[in-house]
C-alpha cells in the first residue's frame, strides 16, 4: 500500500485510518529544497510529528557498534553471504543477470543471458520444476547474488554513497538490525566488517549504547554533502514512513544502479570462460589424510551454507571441483625440494598454468580447515586484480615451524596460504612452469610478480598461534600454522583449537 501525504493534516488522517504497522504500508511525505529554510515546510512538519507521536529514536552509529552487540549475543547476525555466494558460483559460468527481455509496465524484474549474450530461461540450469513462478524466483536469486559482488567492489573503491539506514527489531529475547532494502546489503556489510561504516538507525528499543540525535543533524549532513557537489546531486531531500521508521531520501543514495550490476556481472561471466570456480588443496604425502579431510570440510560447509528454500533446493547440477595439488602428478614441476616446508610450497603458483590461464581458482594450504563456506571470499576479488588473499601484517612468529625448521619472518608472510587466482590476468600469465621452477621464494611468495592484489578480510580465517577467540570470534576456517597431529611425532600440546580438528575428523571419518 503506497500513499502520499502532502500536508501534516494528511499525515495525521492517514495514520489514524491505516495500519502503518502493515509490512506493505508506505507513506511518502514529500520533501523540500535542502538549501532553503525548511521549518515551515509540510514535509518537515509531518516528519517531526511522526517522530514525536511514535517516540522514534534516531541514532548515528557505526557498524562496530552493531558487531559488538552481535558478539555479545544481543543481536542476530546474518548468513554472511553463504547462500548468495553459492547461487553466484552456480550460475556464473552459464551467463549473467540482465534486464527483462519483455518488461511489463510497473514491474521491475530481471532476466538472464547466457555467455553468448542470448536470452535464456535460467531454469534450464536447475532441476525440473512445475512451479510457474520458478523462473522469476531463480532470476532474483542470481541477480541478488551478483549484486553482492558489485556492491563489495563498489564500496571498497568508492566508499558508501550514503550511510546505511534501518531500524532495530525485537525478535523474542534478542534483536536484529533491519535494513530496507537489505537482503543483500545486510550480509555484505557483515562480510566487509568495516567497523567505521556509518549508519542511521532508528532504535526505539534503545538497545544500541549510543546517544540519540535530532533529525536536523542528518538534514545538515546531507546538505553539506549535496552542496559540495551541486552539479551531481539534486538539492532536495524527502522522507517516507515505511516499516515503522522514516527513510531519508536524497540523490546521495544513487538507487539507479541495476545497469552497473548487469555490466559488472557480464564482465565476471566473461572472465569465468564457461568454467566454475574450482579449488586446489595443497597436498603433502607426509600429512596423513589431511588433504582428504580438508576436501570433505569444503564439500559439507559449502552445501550447508547454501541454505534451503524452493530455489536453492533445485540447484543440484553442480558439484564443486576440488583438486589435490600433488607434485607427483605434475610433470612440469621439476624444482628441487630444498628449503621447502611442504611439497606444495612453490607448486601452488602453477595453478593459473594448470587452468590454461582461464577462469578463477582458489588455492589453500591443507591445514586450513573450513567450518563455513569459502565461496563468499570470492566476492572480494576485484576483476582488475590478478589475485586475492588475506594480507596479514603479523609482527611476531613462533621461532620454529611445525617441521622443526627455523621460522623466518618476511614481508607478506602467509599471504600465499590462501589465494584466489584470476587465472586469465596478464600478471598470472607470468606464472609459467619455468618461472615456478627457477624463481626465488621471495619473488613468488612476496608477490613480486604482481601489484594487483585484492584484500580478503582477516576475519575469515582464524590463524592458530596468532588469533584468539576474542580477536577473531566468528571465523569461517582455522589455519593450523604451527602444525597438528598429522605431523608424525609432533608434540601438539601447545597447539590451540585442536578440538575443532578432532570434531571434524570424527564427523567425516
Amino acid at each position: 500500500m503506497s500513499i502520499s501525504s502532502k500536508t501534516l493534516s494528511d499525515t495525521i488522517a492517514i495514520l489514524e485510518k491505516e495500519d502503518w504497522k502493515d509490512p506493505s504500508f508506505h507513506m511518502h511525505m514529500g520533501g523540500f529544497a535542502i538549501d532553503e529554510p525548511y521549518e515551515d515546510e509540510e514535509a518537515y512538519k509531518s516528519l517531526k510529528y511522526i517522530i514525536k507521536e511514535h517516540n522514534l529514536k534516531l541514532k548515528r552509529v557505526t557498524w562496530g557498534d552493531i558487531v559488538k552487540l552481535i558478539r555479545d549475543d544481543k543481536f542476530f547476525g546474518w548468513n554472511a553471504l553463504q547462500s548468495q555466494a553459492f547461487g553466484y558460483q552456480y550460475f556464473l559460468p552459464h551467463g549473467y543477470t540482465y534486464e527483462e527481455e519483455n518488461p511489463q509496465l510497473g514491474h521491475m524484474g530481471m532476466d538472464f543471458k547466457n555467455s553468448n549474450d542470448e536470452y535464456e530461461n535460467i531454469v534450464n540450469h536447475v532441476d525440473e520444476s512445475d512451479d510457474p513462478t520458478m523462473e522469476a524466483n531463480i532470476n532474483s536469486i542470481y541477480y541478488h547474488a551478483a549484486k553482492a559482488h558489485w556492491l563489495v567492489n563498489s564500496i571498497r573503491k568508492e566508499g558508501l554513497w550514503n550511510p546505511i539506514q534501518g531500524r532495530v527489531v525485537k525478535v523474542q529475547d534478542k534483536y536484529r538490525l533491519e535494513i530496507h532494502p537489505g537482503s543483500v546489503r545486510s550480509p555484505v556489510f557483515e562480510c566487509l566488517d568495516d567497523w567505521d561504516m556509518e549508519m542511521w538507525i532508528w532504535d526505539d528499543h534503545d538497545i544500541i549504547p549510543v546517544p540519540e540525535i535530532e533529525i536536523e543533524e542528518i538534514i545538515d549532513w546531507a546538505k553539506e554533502k549535496i552542496l559540495a557537489n551541486p552539479d551531481k546531486y539534486h538539492k532536495n531531500i524527502s522522507f517516507a514512513f515505511v516499516h515503522g521508521y522514516i527513510e531519508i531520501l536524497t540523490d546521495l543514495l544513487q538507487m539507479s544502479f541495476r545497469t552497473e550490476v548487469y555490466d559488472f556481472n557480464r564482465r565476471i561471466n566473461s572472465l569465468a570462460k564457461d568454467k566454475h570456480l574450482n579449488v586446489y588443496i595443497g597436498y603433502d604425502s607426509r600429512h596423513q589424510n589431511l588433504a582428504e579431510l580438508n576436501k570433505k570440510c569444503i564439500e559439507h560447509s559449502t552445501r550447508y551454507g547454501a541454505g534451503g528454500g524452493t530455489g536453492h533446493n533445485l540447484m543440484n547440477k553442480w558439484k564443486p571441483e576440488i583438486n589435490f595439488l600433488d607434485i607427483s602428478k605434475i610433470p612440469e614441476y621439476t624444482r628441487d625440494y630444498a628449503n621447502q616446508s611442504t611439497e606444495f610450497t612453490y607448486s601452488r603458483f602453477l595453478i593459473p598454468y594448470l587452468e590454461n590461464y582461464e577462469g578463477f581458482s582458489i588455492f589453500l594450504d591443507d591445514d586450513i580447515l573450513f567450518t563455513k563456506s569459502l565461496w563468499p571470499m570470492f566476492y572480494f576479488l576485484d576483476p582488475d586484480d590478478a589475485v586475492a588473499c588475506i594480507q596479514y601484517d603479523f609482527d611476531k612468529y613462533p621461532e620454529t615451524k611445525f617441521d622443526g625448521e627455523k621460522n623466518v619472518s618476511y614481508p607478506k608472510k602467509l599471504w600465499s596460504s590462501l589465494m584466489i587466482f584470476n587465472n586469465g590476468h596478464e600478471d598470472c600469465k607470468k606464472l609459467t612452469p619455468e618461472i615456478i621452477n627457477t624463481e626465488s621464494g621471495k619473488f613468488l611468495h612476496q608477490f613480486e610478480w604482481t601489484d594487483k592484489i585484492s584484500q580478503i578480510p582477516e576475519h575469515y580465517v582464524f590463524t592458530e598461534g596468532h588469533d584468539t577467540r576474542e580477536t577473531n570470534w566468528r571465523p569461517s576456517a582455522i589455519h593450523y600454522t604451527r602444525g597438528g597431529p598429522w605431523i608424525e611425532g609432533m608434540d601438539t600440546a601447545d597447539i590451540d583449537e585442536l578440538n575443532t580438528y578432532r570434531n571434524l575428523l570424527n564427523r567425516f571419518s
